[in-house]
């Protein structure tokens, strides 16, 4: 998966980048109008196509109504942009979801589970591209707890859609090694290095 742009990764073309486009300059909160030029540029799309996807878009009412070559105000309120806005900022979801497989799939919860690499720092652009887990097992592991974190770790790569690699530490200074310090803490998830 490509978390650094995934609205073009999903919806490719001009379509996806204009979406791109006004989904950030939404997130700025400004309210802003912002001129077709300015958008095509935003985008890197030429200026006849973005008349013919704020046509559609219009349509779809993410829009405000406009005449050809009028400022784009996007419908603030429109339950499209909300969604958008979540599939804009995947690296919170990346999180939510390393903690919700370890708390279905770790019994008992790891003593620490940090997560580090391109996906988890939302510059993942491809598949190829890897989360690191990076995993303190609890001090009373049972015997197939290692086996359940494999599990865990494949069941992440599916559900991701990217490389998903496990390294195990035995304290949490070595996890810190390890994990870099860029790593971001999933369990406990306010963790200090």
């Amino acid at each position: 998966m490509n978390f650094l742009t995934p609205i073009p990764a999903l919806f490719p073309g001009a379509s996806g980048r204009l979406v791109t486009a006004l989904t950030a300059h939404r997130a700025t909160g400004t309210g802003a109008p912002l001129s077709p030029a300015d958008l095509a540029r935003d985008a890197s799309v030429a200026a006849t196509q973005v008349e013919a996807t704020l046509f559609r878009l219009g349509l779809l009412g993410l829009i405000e109504p406009r005449g050809r070559g009028e400022d784009v105000r996007p419908v603030a309120g429109h339950v499209v942009w909300k969604a958008l806005d979540g599939l804009a900022d995947l690296r919170r979801h990346v999180v939510e979801e390393v903690r919700a497989r370890a708390a279905a799939d770790l019994t008992p919860a790891p003593a620490r589970l940090d997560i580090a690499g391109p996906v988890a720092d939302g510059t993942a652009t491809h598949p190829a591209d890897v989360l690191e887990l990076i995993v303190v097992p609890p001090p009373a592991a049972p015997e197939n707890w290692s086996e359940q974190a494999q599990r865990m770790t494949a069941r992440l790569a599916r559900h991701l859609g990217n490389v998903v690699t496990l390294r195990t530490a035995a304290t949490d200074a070595d996890a810190a090694l390890l994990a870099g310090p860029g790593a971001t803490p999933v369990i406990p998830p306010h963790s200090t290095r």
